[in-house]
Formats: C-alpha cells, sequence, structure tokens
C-alpha cells in the first residue's frame, strides 16, 4: 500500500548514503537512541510481534543496567533483516517516522529530503514500514497517559493481561501476539504487503473512546485500502489521500447551551441569596426534640458512615460495547467539586466518610459491601451513599460506561450482606447525568437527567435525584454542580433546625429558583420510604 516507484528506483542525491547504513554502524547507533525511542523502532522494523514483544519486555527489565547494553536490538534486527534487498531503506524509513533527525543527519542524510521522500507525517503514507503499524504508532504518539490508562481498562475487560504494559507499542504488540490486531505479511518479491489485515475489534474500542474516534476512522481506511490492494493484486503505486478526516459525531453527554459566564453569575447569585429569611417564612418545621415520630440518633459523635462514589472518568469496556449500553461518556469534569464539597459537609456532621473515584461495574459493588462489612457498626444512626455519575432511566453509570439499577443497589443495602443497616435509614444521593442530544462541546455547562419513573418497594429508604425523570441537571466544570453544591450548603445551614426531608424540599425550591434565572429546567426529585422523621442533628 502507497508505495512509490521512486523507492525501487532511488534517487541518487538522496540515497547517495545508503551503505552508510551498515551491521557495525547499526551497534554503534544504538547508544544514540534512548530507549523509548528504541521500542517505536522495534515496534515499526521487526515482522514478527511476539520476537518483538518478548526482546522488548527483557530490554525494559534491564534497560537501567549494565547488562542492557548487552542488548543490541538494532544489530539484532539487521542481522535477520539482511536478506532483503531494502533492509537499509526500512531503516531510514523508520528513523524518519521517529523524528530521530540527529541519526539521520549522522548517517549522512540530508533530513529535508529524507522528510520529502517518507513522508512521516502522513499516517496515510508508507513506503516499507507496515502501513497499520505507522498508524499505530502515530496513535501513540497521541496517546496522553489519561488515554493511555483508559485504554488499558477497556483492554482489561477483553481478559487481556497487559496490567504490567506501560507503553502504548508494547500494548499493541501484545494484541498482535494474541491475534486481536491481525497483520499482514511483507512479500520481498511483490515490495507489498499480502494477506487480509484485521483491526476491528481495535477500532471498535476506539469508537467507544473518548477522542479517539477518528482514529478508528483511519485505521478502517488504511486496512480497507491495503486488503482491497492486495485482493485485486495491484502493482504498488503512490496513492493519493484525502487528509481530511472524516466528521465523526460526538456521542458524548449534552451541553447546555447556556454560556459559561451566565452560570458563574448564577453562582454570585446563589451566594447572594438570603437563605434564612426567605425560606423560614415559607417552611416550618418541628424544632423539638426527638421524639417517638423520629428515628433515633443513637451517638452524635457518630451520626453514620457516608459512602461517596465519584465516577469523573469514564473508559468503554468489551460488555459495554457489545451491549451498547452507551454513547461514548465524556469525562464529568468539576465532579471533584462536587466530591469535596460532600466529604466536608458529611465529616462536619459526623459521618465517618470513606469515597472512591472512577469504579467499575464490579468495583462499585464490592466497595458497597468492604464499606457495610468494615466501618458500619451497631451506634450507626443514618446510612448515606452518594453517587456522582452519569445516568439514565433509574441507572447510573460505571466508570466502565456498563450501567447500574438503583434498584439493584437498594437490594444490596437491603440484603443478608448488609444485616447492620436493617431498621436505619439510607439515603441515596444521586447526581446522574446523560442525555441523549448532540453536544455543544464548546460550553463548560453540562446536563444530567435520568429518563424515566421508578418506584422504590423498601422501607427506611430516601432518594434524592439531581433531577426529576424527563429534566437535566446542570453542572459547571468549575464550580460543581447545582444540585451538590446547593444540597450542602443548605444541609450546613438547617442541618440543626430541620428533618432532612425538609431540607430537601428546600433544595427542590432552591434548585427550581436558581434554574429559573438561569432560564433552564432542572427540578430535583425525592422517592421516600421512611416510616419516620430523620434529622442528623438533634434540633434546637
Amino acid at each position: 500500500m502507497l508505495r512509490p516507484d521512486t523507492v525501487t528506483q532511488p534517487v541518487d542525491n538522496l540515497f547517495t548514503n545508503i551503505n552508510n547504513i551498515n551491521i557495525d554502524i547499526l551497534s554503534e547507533l544504538q547508544k544514540d537512541v534512548n530507549p523509548y525511542d528504541m521500542v517505536s523502532l522495534v515496534f515499526l522494523l521487526y515482522d514478527t510481534p511476539d520476537t518483538a514483544l518478548q526482546r522488548l519486555i527483557l530490554y525494559q527489565r534491564v534497560s537501567k543496567d549494565v547488562e542492557a547494553n548487552n542488548m543490541n536490538l538494532l544489530y539484532d534486527w539487521a542481522l535477520y533483516a539482511q536478506s532483503r534487498s531494502t533492509w537499509r531503506y526500512e531503516f531510514l524509513e523508520a528513523l524518519a517516522i521517529c523524528r530521530l533527525y540527529k541519526v539521520i543527519r549522522k548517517l549522512g542524510f540530508n533530513v529535508s529530503n529524507v522528510k520529502k521522500h517518507y513522508l512521516p507525517d502522513n499516517i496515510y503514507v508508507t513506503v516499507y514500514i507496515d502501513p497499520v503499524k505507522k498508524a499505530l504508532y502515530k496513535i501513540c504518539e497521541n496517546m496522553t497517559l489519561e488515554h493511555l490508562s483508559k485504554f488499558k481498562r477497556t483492554l482489561i475487560s477483553y481478559k487481556i493481561n497487559i496490567s504490567e504494559h506501560d507503553m502504548c507499542e508494547i500494548i499493541f504488540l501484545e494484541l498482535m501476539s494474541q491475534k486481536f490486531i491481525l497483520l499482514g505479511q511483507y512479500d520481498k518479491e511483490t515490495k507489498k504487503y499480502n494477506g487480509n489485515y484485521d483491526i476491528e475489534e481495535l477500532a471498535v474500542i476506539f469508537d467507544n473512546l473518548s477522542h479517539f474516534g477518528k482514529y478508528a476512522t483511519i485505521l478502517r481506511e488504511i486496512k480497507n485500502q491495503t486488503n482491497s490492494q492486495n485482493n485485486l493484486d495491484s502493482s504498488k503505486q503512490m496513492t493519493s489521500v484525502d487528509n481530511k478526516l472524516t466528521s465523526r459525531v460526538n456521542n458524548s453527554l449534552i451541553q447546555s447551551k447556556t454560556t459559561v459566564n451566565d452560570f458563574k453569575e448564577t453562582f454570585e447569585y446563589f451566594n447572594q441569596l438570603q437563605l434564612e429569611e426567605e425560606f423560614d417564612s415559607i417552611f416550618k418545621s418541628d424544632r423539638s426534640k426527638l421524639g417517638t415520630d423520629a428515628y433515633p440518633l443513637k451517638n452524635l459523635k457518630r451520626i453514620g458512615v457516608c459512602c461517596i462514589i465519584n465516577q469523573e472518568k469514564f473508559h468503554p469496556s468489551k460488555d459495554s460495547i457489545k451491549h451498547r449500553t452507551s454513547a461514548v461518556l465524556s469525562d464529568r469534569v468539576g465532579s471533584t467539586y462536587d466530591l469535596i464539597a460532600l466529604e466536608e459537609t458529611m465529616t462536619l456532621l459526623n459521618f465517618e466518610v470513606i469515597s472512591k473515584s472512577n469504579l467499575d461495574q464490579i468495583e462499585v459493588f464490592q466497595f458497597i459491601k468492604e464499606v457495610i462489612k468494615k466501618h458500619t457498626c451497631a451506634e450507626d444512626s443514618v446510612f448515606m451513599l452518594c453517587i456522582l455519575s452519569h445516568g439514565v432511566r433509574g441507572h447510573v453509570y460505571a466508570a466502565d460506561s456498563t450501567t447500574i439499577k438503583i434498584e439493584d443497589i437498594k437490594n444490596l443495602l437491603d440484603s443478608d450482606e448488609a444485616v447492620q443497616l436493617h431498621g436505619i435509614p439510607k439515603v441515596l444521593i444521586i447526581q446522574a447525568c446523560q442525555t441523549e442530544s448532540e453536544p455543544d462541546i464548546y460550553s463548560k455547562l453540562v446536563a444530567d437527567s435520568p429518563r424515566s419513573d421508578f418506584y422504590l418497594k423498601k422501607t427506611h429508604f430516601l432518594v434524592f435525584w439531581a433531577t426529576a425523570p424527563s429534566y437535566e441537571a446542570f453542572r459547571n466544570e468549575d464550580k460543581g454542580s447545582l444540585f451538590i453544591q446547593s444540597l450542602c450548603l443548605l444541609i450546613k445551614k438547617k442541618v440543626e433546625h430541620e428533618q432532612i426531608y425538609d431540607i430537601f424540599t428546600k433544595v427542590i425550591d432552591y434548585v427550581s429558583h436558581l434554574c429559573t434565572y438561569l432560564k433552564q429546567h432542572q427540578v430535583p426529585f425525592i422517592e421516600t420510604t421512611l416510616r419516620k422523621k430523620l434529622y442528623l442533628a438533634i434540633p434546637h
């Protein structure tokens, strides 16, 4: 694929010094290549993924030791590759792709001419290097540590053990070794790669990995062109490819058209409201000591346990891709502000606070079980669970983009595994988000909402959603969400005077009032099977 005839008959002024590349010089050049670039060169040059993988794993283990000097990966490759008349050109192209211009100059080549010939920055053009390998290398160049972490978590859901691999190229070699990625074989007679490529499983992962949809398109285009050329047995020729990437619809979370400035003004307005005067004239609560109509507070120095699950970063998994349980979920930037607000508020109320972030579906249930087993005790008066995530239809999303039913969480809290919680109130606070509309990528205001009715079967539960079904809930990347920030503010102001249901009711009124100011629609939603009044402090 994409092989110019000029390679067969190289331009004299470009390749005059091609014989400077020999086995002896490669033995010396390894000293000029840092370990990261060495991994890239081996990835591009070695024909057999299994061999490249094993050599690189060993190389990484000893690279900081003197013994690493005895591993000359370039020399070893050249010993094998020298049977091909093109091996010097392959090496020069790999150097160009990796931008090792100092080495190219040392070999006596004009860097500008080499770049014009091999076009290392054009992901669609190769001469001797495998076209898919070049594309994968370019993907590695653009993969941040955060992207790599998400990619690894996704692959783990496919039961592919890449936990010990920290470099993208080595992970791709692992995928090739396990036949997750299938490449062609280079035919030195025809000077092209034969055999059909299969990168579809990888492309599907990129379809579902935020910011990587364009690479799925590129891989499919290169695969289709290469396979088509192989099937037609066409002669090699330079192919011109439109460099404009196919525009892909970003299916991540909808973001409101409301401007960032509007939202910041709202938070300023939020802080200026006279809460005591406004709400006390509307709502009147029982301010007497706790009676038989209220749940008892057994120990005022320890009200109970508050478990917080903050889902801020999302990655696709095999299950979410297979069942198409979601669009690509965007990261919930700004959720950390809500986590901090909840931790501070609940600590002030004498809760033991335990929080974790970015848990997969299985990890969510494991974490809740662990908290119940290790942290709850007989003197606890309340168990509180706060979940900050995307959500839909009575579900929340785990970090692996799979859905979790709130009903399943309630079943766990009411099961024999949670016998310590039987008979005490269990409060669930859910900041959940997701809609199905196209996002406004320029706005920092994002929308959250469950989409359908649900009901509660069990007693002693109080569930407080950030929004009612069919409504949106707003989160600002620089401030946090209206719902959680309002909730924490009102709890701190009202907890010594109000029962929790009344406080929640005021949050509904407060958030609705702010959203009216914003000209947006958000109405928090309460579902309760509490049998008594619930206070988090003795009312004054």
